[in-house]
């Protein structure tokens, strides 16, 4: 590589500087040592470089521009050409002596001659980055077209968490431009959450959550406005450990004794108690039971094997490709929608309403075996009912909307072939 030279054992990098760009400099080359005396490895740490170089050049050439945005990010480019990141006036200020001292060292003989140059090293230019408030805005509105198959309440339930993220940093930190966020404000989060969980009893996924969300939102700004955010750094190492536990299954017989027993669900809306009956013989998410519309032959009753359909819409995601499906009606499903024909129309796609309202009653009349049960936990018992039986993988997969190991091809199990296994498991009404 031609930009390459050696002196004594050690290999370097030199390369003249373009006349149109010469003001930014003192000298009329720039070099580095490549800090090896390998040949091979000088070559690739140049050709590294190289691009660098040919990058911040390039720009610098384009960078006649009044555009606020444009010069802080010039800015930020001949710093790093010298050797130094971008910091703002104050933050320089703030910064060690030695830092200080060098800086100035940096830009002596270029006070009068050399604007840019000052500008970057000593933070003249203004740090114009959004604060994390204007940065979560920017997000929603750029992800919002990958959400476009969402529907108002699914699209809810994806901004929420990101917000609450947001907002619990900014009740504890302020609004702060993003570029002035630190590992040391990431560590006080932190510890903030600590305390909730050892006085609220919260587990460490709601912390967790937080961390993940505000990362995210971070990473699209920095990348969006080419920042100088160091997230590895800020967000190493943390996060809380959190054991895996899984959702209790119902035993059979307790379904079958007590959540199927209308003595039980008295006072319940006639929904959600037909909701338990469905659910129990699907195994089928909430959001999918209650996204089900007759009117687009979701709910067929009028063939040899009534069956659901749990298939995406316009408007309406499911969680996994894998997810949509036909689960034949069987025992306390069949008699579900015998009775909903229409589907679930009180609480048609409000999942998480149900759930709660559901959970509540339950807890309230003690029809929970534990406090870590819930209505969710009837699709863990459908799962487990079905591996008691050993139906072929293929088909537990295609009737719990799972991804199956193997590639899959053809249509899949039929209905009847579904039906075979659910008639061994289903619940008597």
């Amino acid at each position: 590589m031609e930009h390459i030279f050696r002196r004594k054992k050690w290999y370097y990098y030199r390369r003249r500087v373009p006349l149109e760009i010469r003001h930014y400099y003192d000298c009329e080359t720039v070099s580095t040592s490549l800090k090896t005396d390998s040949e091979q490895l000088a070559k690739q740490r140049a050709a590294v470089f190289n691009a660098e170089v040919e990058k911040i050049w390039a720009d610098l050439v384009l960078g006649k521009t009044t555009n606020l945005q444009e010069k802080l990010d010039t800015a930020k480019r001949i710093a790093r050409l010298h050797g130094f990141s971008y910091l703002t006036a104050d933050e320089v200020a703030r910064a060690e002596t030695s830092e200080i001292v060098n800086r100035v060292l940096a830009v002596q003989n270029d006070l009068k001659n050399q604007s840019g140059k000052v500008a970057a090293i000593l933070g003249r230019q203004a740090d114009k980055a959004p604060t994390l408030s204007k940065s979560l805005d920017r997000y929603i509105r750029f992800n919002e077209a990958s959400q476009f198959n969402k529907s108002e309440g699914q699209l809810k339930k994806w901004k929420n968490p990101r917000k609450l993220a947001v907002r619990n940093f900014i009740n504890l930190h302020g609004d702060l431009p993003v570029t002035s966020i630190t590992r040391d404000h990431i560590l006080a989060f932190r510890e903030w959450w600590l305390e909730r969980m050892h006085g609220e009893g919260i587990s460490p996924e709601s912390p967790n959550k937080d961390f993940t969300n505000l990362r995210s939102v971070l990473s699209f700004i920095r990348d969006d406005q080419l920042l100088d955010i160091n997230l590895e750094h800020m967000f190493s190492r943390v996060r809380f450990a959190a054991a895996k536990s899984k959702r209790p299954p119902f035993k059979p017989e307790y379904i079958q004794r007590t959540l199927l027993n209308f003595e039980n669900l008295e006072g319940l809306h006639p929904e959600a108690q037909l909701f338990l009956f469905a659910m129990a013989d699907t195994g089928s998410r909430p959001s999918e039971l209650l996204g089900l519309n007759a009117s687009l032959g979701d709910i067929r009753l009028d063939t040899d094997i009534p069956y659901i359909y749990i298939r995406p819409e316009k408007d309406k995601a499911l969680k996994t490709a894998q997810s949509e499906r036909q689960i034949p009606l069987v025992g306390a499903s069949l008699f579900a929608f015998q009775n909903l024909p229409q589907g679930f129309e009180h609480y048609y796609r409000k999942a998480d309403q149900l759930s709660a309202n559901l959970n509540s009653f339950l807890r309230n009349h003690d029809l929970l075996p534990t406090a870590e049960h819930s209505i969710y936990s009837l699709r863990h018992s459908f799962e487990d009912r079905l591996t008691a039986v050993e139906p072929p993988e293929k088909v537990q997969a295609a009737l719990m909307g799972h991804k199956y190991a193997r590639p899959r091809y053809g249509d899949g199990p039929s209905l009847e072939q579904k039906k075979k296994w659910l008639d061994m498991i289903c619940f008597d009404v």
